[in-house]
C-alpha cells in the first residue's frame, strides 16, 4: 500500500521532531516540578511531618537535570533511557494521585529512546560536528529522518488514547446523547472557567459533544495520510486548547498540543527557520583558516547562530578586502580573533567574543553580563589564559594537536551480517512497536464495558482473557496503554451530590479559603490541577461520597495549607448540593455557582491529629 512506503520509507527532515523534543520536554519539565512541589503532601508517610523510607526530592532532583539534558539535546541514549526509568519509577506507580497523561508520559518516553530527537538543534549534533570535522571538510549531519519517527508518538500517545476512549464514550448514555463536552464544563468543580456562555448554546454544545465521537473514532485510521492531517490538526488542537481552558490539567491539555506539533507539515517549520534568518549580518568575526582549533570554534559559532547575524571570515583571503584593518599587521589578525561590526569597529580578544554574543540577538544578555566591570575583568584573565599560548604562536596543524576520528557507519551501509543495515533493522523495529502496542489496545478494548455488556463472546473472552490478566499491568507501567474512561457518567458524576469548601479560622476569627475551591465551588486559584485536581475532586471526594475516606483524603491538603499559613484556629467546613444531569439544561452552571453553602463542620487541629465534628444533620443526611 503506497502509504505504508510512505511511512516507513519516506525520509523527511527531522526539524519537527526536535522542536516537539524540546516543547514535550519543557511539559514534562513542569508536570514533575509539580509532583516536587507538593512531594511530601504524595510520598511522606506522614505528610509534612514524617518523610518516607525514601525521600524522592533525590530522585526528582536529578530527573530535572535530565529533563534539561533532554532539551538542549546532550547524551541522547543516557538520557532518553534514565528519563524512561523515572517515569516508570514515578508515574507508573502513582496510585492515589494519579491521572491518565501519567500513562502518556510513560509511553513517549519509551518511543524517545529509539528516535533520532538529537540529529538538529541538539548539543549533540554540534558534538557530531565537532568529532568529525577536519580541516579540509566540515563534516554535515544527516537531517533526514524515517517519516514514522513523527507519526510513531502521534500513534500511541493519541490513537490509540482515542480509540480506546471511544469504545468508553460508546457505553455512556451522557456521551451518546451528546452531552460529553456540556456536562463536565457544567459542574463547578470540574471547571475554572465559567463558560456560561458557551453552555447555553444548546445546539453547539451538542455538535461539540458529536463532534469529539466521530473525531476520535476515525483518527486513528485517518492521520497516517497526509491529505488529513491539517483538519485533524485543526479539530485536535481546537479540543485540546478548549480542554486547556476549561478544565484543571493543563499539563495533559499541553501535551497533546504538544503531540499535535508533530503532525505540523514540516515545510511549515522550514519556511520558518529560513525567515529568521538576517539578510545580511551584523557582525563579521574573523579567524584563521589554516587554525585547527580556529575551526572548530566556527563550527561551533554556526551551530548557536539561528538568525544567521554573524559572518565567519578567513583571515587568509578576506584580510586585504577589509577597510576597519587598515592599520594593523595581519600577523596580529591571524594570532589574535578580531570581529568587525556594521559600523566599521574592531573588537579584539576576549570582546571580539562578548560583541559576537551581543550580534547573535539571542545570547545579548549573556553578551551585556560578560561586558559588566567585575565579570568582564575576570573574562580578560581567563581569556588570556585559554588563548595564552595562541597570542604566542599560531595554532596550525603542526603544533596544535587536534584528534581525527573515521566517520560514523552510514544507516545505509551493511553491518556484520549481508544485506542488513542499520535503516532495514529501524524499520523492522518500529513495524513490530506498532503491532505490540495496536494488540495491547485492542486486549484493553474487548474488555471494556461497550463489548463486554453488549457483544461478549465466551470463545473470545477465553482466548484473550489469559494474554490480558497476564500482559495488562505490563503493558501499563512499561508502554502506557491502558483504559481511558474519561468523564463517564456513571464512574465520575452520577450520585456526585456534594462539593465542599474548607475555610480556616485563624485567632482573630478571620477567615480564608483554603485553596481547592473557591467560593463559586470552582477550581480557580487552587492547587487542585492536574493530579492534585483528580485526586481531590474524585478520591477525596466524589460519587457515592465517604466521611472516613474524605477526611483521611483532606488531610494532606490541610497540611500542605499549614506550611502557608501558621495561625490556624480551626476550620469550618461548608457543602452545597451538586446534582448532575443527562438532560442538556440552561444556566446549567450558574444555577450550581448560586446554590447557597450550608455549614456541615467543624475541624479542630490538634497535636498529631485532627478531630472532625460534623453536624448531625448533615450525618443524618448521608445516612
Amino acid at each position: 500500500m503506497k502509504w505504508i512506503n510512505t511511512v516507513f520509507n519516506k525520509k523527511v527532515d527531522a526539524i519537527g521532531l526536535s522542536i516537539f523534543r524540546i516543547l514535550y520536554s519543557i511539559v514534562l519539565f513542569f508536570e514533575i516540578k509539580q509532583l516536587y512541589t507538593f512531594r511530601h503532601l504524595i510520598y511522606d508517610k506522614d505528610p509534612y511531618r514524617i518523610i518516607g523510607e525514601l525521600d524522592v526530592a533525590f530522585i526528582f532532583k536529578f530527573w530535572f537535570v535530565i529533563v534539561l539534558f533532554l532539551c538542549v539535546g546532550i547524551f541522547k541514549r543516557l538520557t532518553t533511557i534514565i528519563n524512561y526509568i523515572f517515569s516508570v519509577v514515578i508515574f507508573s506507580s502513582a496510585i492515589t494521585f494519579e491521572y491518565h497523561v501519567f500513562y502518556a508520559y510513560v509511553g513517549i518516553n519509551f518511543l524517545l529512546m529509539f528516535m533520532p530527537i538529537n540529529r538538529v538543534l541538539s548539543i549533540d549534533a554540534l558534538i557530531e560536528k565537532l568529532k568529525y570535522s577536519v580541516m579540509s571538510r566540515q563534516y554535515k549531519i544527516d537531517r533526514k529522518i524515517l517519516k514514522i519517527n513523527y507519526l510513531i508518538v502521534v500513534f500511541a500517545a493519541l490513537g490509540l488514547v482515542y480509540f480506546d476512549s471511544i469504545f468508553h464514550k460508546l457505553s455512556s448514555v451522557m456521551w451518546t446523547k451528546g452531552l460529553g463536552v456540556w456536562l463536565p464544563s457544567s459542574l463547578p468543580m470540574v471547571t475554572w472557567t465559567d463558560s456560561t456562555w458557551l453552555l447555553n448554546q444548546k445546539w453547539l454544545m451538542l455538535f461539540l459533544g458529536y463532534l469529539v465521537l466521530v473525531f476520535e473514532t476515525v483518527f486513528i485510521a485517518l492521520f497516517w495520510f497526509k491529505r488529513y492531517r491539517i483538519v485533524l490538526l485543526s479539530i485536535g488542537l481546537f479540543l485540546h486548547i478548549g480542554i486547556l481552558i476549561t478544565y484543571p490539567i493543563p499539563w495533559f491539555a499541553l501535551t497533546a498540543i504538544v503531540v499535535y506539533v508533530l503532525m505540523v507539515p514540516i515545510s511549515f517549520w522550514l519556511k520558518i527557520s529560513n525567515s529568521l534568518k538576517l539578510k545580511s549580518p551584523l557582525y563579521k568575526f574573523y579567524y584563521d583558516l589554516e587554525c585547527p582549533l580556529c575551526n572548530k570554534i566556527i563550527i561551533i559559532i554556526k551551530h548557536f547562530d539561528v538568525f544567521n547575524a554573524i559572518q565567519c571570515v578567513d583571515v587568509q583571503n578576506n584580510f586585504t578586502k577589509e577597510e576597519a584593518f587598515k592599520n594593523i599587521p595581519e600577523e596580529d589578525v591571524l594570532i589574535n580573533i578580531h570581529g568587525v561590526d556594521k559600523n566599521g569597529k574592531v573588537y579584539i580578544g576576549y570582546y571580539a567574543y562578548v560583541k559576537l554574543l551581543k550580534a547573535m540577538i539571542y545570547t545579548y544578555p549573556l553578551g551585556l553580563i560578560l561586558s559588566l566591570p567585575l565579570i568582564n575583568v575576570l573574562g580578560r584573565k581567563l581569556y588570556q589564559l585559554i588563548a595564552g599560548n595562541r597570542i604566542t604562536e599560531r595554532c596550525t596543524v603542526d603544533n596544535c594537536n587536534v584528534p581525527v576520528f573515521t566517520n560514523p557507519i552510514s544507516e545505509n551501509e551493511e553491518l556484520y551480517i549481508s544485506g542488513v543495515t542499520t535503516l532495514k533493522i529501524t524499520k523492522l523495529f518500529w513495524k513490530v512497536v506498532i503491532v505490540i502496542m495496536f494488540f495491547g489496545q485492542v486486549l484493553m478494548i474487548w474488555f471494556s464495558p461497550l463489548f463486554q455488556q453488549h457483544y461478549n463472546v465466551s470463545i473470545i473472552d477465553k482466548v484473550l482473557s489469559y494474554p490480558y490478566k497476564k500482559l495488562n499491568d505490563e503493558y501499563k507501567d512499561y508502554l502506557g496503554l491502558t483504559h481511558h474512561p474519561v468523564f463517564m457518567y456513571k464512574n465520575h458524576f452520577e450520585d456526585y451530590k456534594y462539593v465542599f469548601k474548607v475555610v480556616s479560622i485563624n485567632s482573630k476569627n478571620e477567615e480564608t479559603i483554603i485553596p481547592l475551591l473557591n467560593n463559586d465551588a470552582m477550581v480557580v486559584k487552587s492547587v487542585a490541577r492536574g493530579a492534585f485536581w483528580v485526586n481531590s475532586t474524585f478520591r477525596v471526594n466524589g460519587p457515592h461520597f465517604n466521611l472516613n475516606k474524605y477526611e483521611k483524603g483532606l488531610l494532606p491538603y490541610l497540611r500542605y495549607y499549614e506550611t502557608l499559613e501558621e495561625d490556624i484556629k480551626g476550620y469550618k467546613i461548608y457543602y452545597k448540593t451538586i446534582n448532575p444531569v443527562n438532560q442538556w439544561s440552561k444556566d446549567f452552571l450558574i444555577n450550581n455557582i448560586n446554590s447557597p453553602w450550608k455549614s456541615c463542620g467543624f475541624i479542630k487541629p490538634l497535636k498529631n491529629e485532627y478531630q472532625f465534628n460534623w453536624d448531625k444533620a448533615f450525618e443524618e443526611k448521608l445516612d
